[in-house]
């Protein structure tokens, strides 16, 4: 088999969701004893691009499952401008950065991690790859189960992440009695249920990129809005678009979509919006959505697993899921549409465009 594509890595993330879900108590162990004795008030979130998209996901999940004050931010803000305990309130001891590279060596968040150290924080490294220069600067080291990905564009390392905090999470929660039995056997039983319908969400996604393939072909400029849990999806869709298809793409939080964007919209724009919980957000999302093809365009696609009357360019899901646990099948289909929009076009995901990454920036 030669190498993977975009595509490829995403048609097998059911089965790294499924390794996830099965080997927790492996891979896992340390982390969950980790958190489970730490009396940690305080948790930073940090990772650049894709990860930190993640990050912004993790923290959402820690903040409403262990109940934490969490905070999600660029490593480089961290090291370079963040006072981790302004007020004094916290000791040292109390506060935790968890710093995630897929690979392991983003020089900028092995950076923060060990600012995170010097400043006497307790730090927890993520990475798939073993042996990475994040996993020897930490106290703590969580390895990704989402196995080493060929591509530069990450998809199914950004979707196994978010199942695989979650679990954990749910985990150590249970041990710090902070849920009862009752409680994670449901939030346990969720993410069962979704990883077991996952190819389904694949093949809902795939459907509904073919059905307006036409359409989007066409697509020379994008937004995508979310709210709530999926704010940090429409980052990492409009991420995916830019960095494959190359068309250019923002993301807002559903509200500060109006609020200036908008003057910049025409007939051209494609409008992508995401309802992943129900709620006053949800009801707001249809009225926007009906607004935009009104006021603005017909290129208006609502991404759902909510109940909603659809129009033949919306995707609603058949499988549902929480509220928390909507970012994984919400961001399937933006990376699903950035494969193939690549495809289409006669872009190769498999190969990178960048030759010189010399400025990335990489700890050895």
């Amino acid at each position: 088999m030669g190498k993977m594509n975009m595509l490829d890595h995403i048609l097998d993330t059911g089965r790294v969701l499924s390794r996830a879900y099965d080997e927790r108590m492996e891979y896992g162990k340390d982390f969950i004893e980790f958190l489970s004795k730490g009396d940690f008030k305080k948790i930073y979130f940090t990772g650049s691009g894709t990860s930190y998209n993640a990050m912004r996901v993790v923290r959402n999940m820690f903040a409403e499952i262990l109940k934490v004050e969490a905070i999600a931010i660029e490593p480089t803000i961290f090291t370079n401008l963040e006072d981790v305990n302004p007020t004094g309130i916290y000791q040292s001891s109390q506060i935790l950065v968890i710093g995630l590279s897929q690979h392991g060596d983003s020089l900028s968040t092995c950076e923060a991690i060990k600012k995170a150290a010097e400043e006497g924080c307790a730090t927890v490294g993520v990475s798939e790859q073993l042996g990475s220069p994040i996993e020897k600067l930490a106290d703590q080291y969580l390895h990704l189960v989402c196995e080493k990905e060929q591509i530069g564009p990450e998809t199914r390392g950004y979707t196994e992440t978010l199942m695989q905090f979650y679990i954990l999470a749910i985990e150590v929660a249970k041990k710090k009695g902070i849920i009862n039995q009752v409680e994670y056997e449901k939030l346990d039983s969720d993410a069962k249920k979704l990883i077991e319908n996952f190819d389904k969400i694949i093949a809902e996604s795939n459907d509904w990129y073919e059905k307006n393939a036409d359409e989007l072909i066409q697509m020379t400029k994008s937004s995508i809005a979310g709210y709530s849990y999926n704010f940090p999806t429409a980052q990492e869709g409009r991420l995916k678009f830019f960095e494959t298809f190359g068309r250019p793409s923002t993301a807002y939080e559903q509200e500060e979509q109006l609020h200036g964007p908008i003057r910049a919209y025409n007939d051209k724009n494609f409008i992508f919006l995401i309802g992943g919980n129900d709620g006053p957000e949800f009801e707001r999302m249809k009225d926007i959505a009906a607004y935009y093809r009104r006021a603005y365009t017909e290129h208006v696609f609502v991404v759902t697993n909510q109940d909603i009357d659809v129009t033949s360019r919306d995707l609603k899901f058949s499988v549902k899921t929480s509220g928390i646990l909507s970012v994984i099948p919400c961001v399937v289909p933006f990376q699903i549409l950035s494969a193939k929009l690549s495809e289409a076009v006669g872009i190769d995901t498999s190969i990178s465009p960048v030759k010189d990454r010399s400025i990335s920036g990489h700890m050895e």
